[in-house]
């Protein structure tokens, strides 16, 4: 049993913390930084994740140093949502998206997915995942959340998120986000300070019905957002809002779990209060750990700060107390059976045939036709297709992995045509020139609320005489921007296994039987 008062103040200030470093092995700085302030907490990146058996290992380095250093388990944690927020690759499963799961209309997928994901985490040695993403999308021009939210509908979001919750708690503990609701806002809170003027009334009826249901589901862990709501009255975002996390999330809304700040690196948070600076305000407010995820500097200076304002008063020792023990009290369910494996012990865990097959499965069912004909292919076809890119800091598309380099060998009678994922108008003017020559044409899209030249590209071509195949591979909007398209198919997810749908659907191997969980 770990009690408070067996703690030191650096041990109990190091509980408050969740830290990212560089790389894919643990540095000397870092070891010094742990050992030095007794960081309690690990949040992973890509760029921290190699092979499977590099992670584990790692992992398990992590976990063996911490608890010799603070006497502790590790919360180690990861953005792994499943579709376009993927962190782990290699032989690991890639996991459907929400909004991929939800167009199979059937939950079941979702708790499979949490299920088989938390065995693949759990193995590897993580206990905390920041999934899943309870906002509602309700913005269509939404530029950070879209396709990672499950349905614009409050309730189909509710009914998927308990799935996948009660999926997930069987191994790792769950962290809904963003509290309390990120998918109707305009700017992505990465790049900006984000405000909703919602009412409580309508956030009640919307944003909040998801975290209201997974609180009663149980769910272990809420991730606060960087965003101001006009319903607190102090013009605060809700990750310094006292109003927010004691007032509205614990004391109205009853959670009793851990509440986590998103990365206070974030330029809403940096831009405007100073990213150092808001640590101790967010724990005040009622958050239990802040979310250091990139500059080892800072992280310093963090515990640094925190422990003045326990010293001269500004933060209260007996808040200290509250927002440890209840990390405490999570850490006391902790298991550290990697401490006692071999990554040989966890392989067939990790490297698992049948998460695979069941995760190309639901992309498989979710392909959506959501307007007009489905494709049959009548002569030489034209396909237009573009290398996408990252939309949010928050996925890691690189930019390179092309369906057109996929498609090629098996499509023989077409001919592919790239384009950048936000085109030029010379680049328009010669797709539409080239797509003249066709009585057919399939062009994908990624996003083009974002890359609004995509929608030039489509409005041009919706003019020209002959049947065209719009076929979305994120955010399914399309349509409401360019009412004109004829025969729209939705995949949800520029993913290998959604590329492996594409082919199939285009060979006319597949019959799409999704069902759009958004209004179009």
């Amino acid at each position: 049993m770990i009690k408070i008062t067996d703690l030191t103040l650096d041990e109990k200030i190091g509980q408050l913390l969740m830290v990212g470093f560089e790389g894919q092995t643990l540095g000397e700085s870092t070891i010094d930084m742990i050992k030095k302030y007794k960081i309690g907490n690990i949040i992973h990146f890509s760029r921290n994740i190699g092979s499977t058996e590099q992670i584990f290992k790692l992992n398990k380095e992590l976990q063996k140093l911490i608890i010799e250093t603070t006497g502790i388990p590790a919360l180690i944690s990861v953005d792994q949502e499943g579709g376009m927020v993927t962190r782990i690759y290699d032989k690991a499963t890639v996991f459907p998206g929400a909004m991929t799961i939800a167009a199979t209309d059937n939950e079941y997928n979702a708790y499979l997915s949490g299920l088989y994901m938390g065995e693949e985490l759990d193995a590897l040695g993580f206990n905390m995942n920041f999934a899943p993403v309870l906002d509602v999308n309700n913005n269509p021009n939404n530029p950070v959340i879209g396709v990672r939210s499950f349905s614009d509908q409050p309730k189909k979001v509710s009914k998927y998120t308990k799935a996948f919750i009660d999926g997930l708690q069987n191994k790792v503990i769950a962290t809904g986000k963003h509290f309390p609701g990120h998918g109707d806002t305009h700017v992505d809170s990465h790049l900006g300070l984000p405000r909703v003027d919602h009412s409580l009334t309508r956030l009640h009826e919307v944003e909040l019905v998801p975290f209201k249901d997974a609180i009663s589901n149980n769910i272990g862990a809420i991730m606060s957002a960087h965003i101001i709501y006009k319903i607190t009255n102090d013009n605060l975002p809700a990750t310094l809002s006292k109003n927010a996390l004691t007032g509205l999330l614990r004391e109205e809304l009853k959670f009793e779990g851990l509440i986590v700040t998103d990365g206070m690196e974030m330029k809403a948070i940096w831009d405007n209060y100073g990213a150092e600076e808001s640590a101790v305000p967010a724990i005040l407010a009622g958050a239990n750990m802040v979310l250091y995820c990139h500059y080892e500097d800072q992280q310093r200076r963090v515990c640094e700060l925190i422990k003045k304002a326990i010293l001269d008063g500004t933060l209260p020792i007996e808040v200290l107390d509250e927002r440890v023990s209840r990390i405490l009290r999570v850490k006391q369910k902790l298991s550290t059976h990697i401490l006692n494996q071999d990554y040989a012990l966890v392989k067939d865990i990790v490297e698992n045939d049948r998460h695979k097959t069941f995760s190309k499965t639901v992309v498989d069912g979710a392909l959506t036709l959501v307007k007009g004909e489905r494709f049959i292919q009548k002569g030489r076809t034209l396909f237009i297709g573009q290398l996408p890119k990252a939309t949010t800091f928050a996925d890691v598309t690189d930019g390179e992995s092309s369906a057109i380099k996929l498609l090629k060998e098996a499509l023989t009678d077409f001919e592919f045509m790239n384009v950048n994922v936000n085109p030029t108008d010379e680049e328009i003017k010669n797709a539409v020139n080239h797509a003249k020559q066709f009585k057919q044409v399939v062009l994908t899209t990624y996003n083009s609320s974002s890359f609004q030249n995509q929608l030039k590209l489509i409005n041009e071509l919706v003019k020209l005489d002959l049947e065209l195949q719009v076929i979305s591979l994120r955010n399914p909007y399309d349509t409401y921007h360019v009412p004109a398209i004829k025969n729209y198919v939705c995949l949800y997810e520029y993913t290998l296994n959604s590329i492996e749908t594409l082919k199939a659907y285009l060979l006319g191997n597949l019959i799409p039987e999704g069902k759009c969980p958004i209004h179009v």
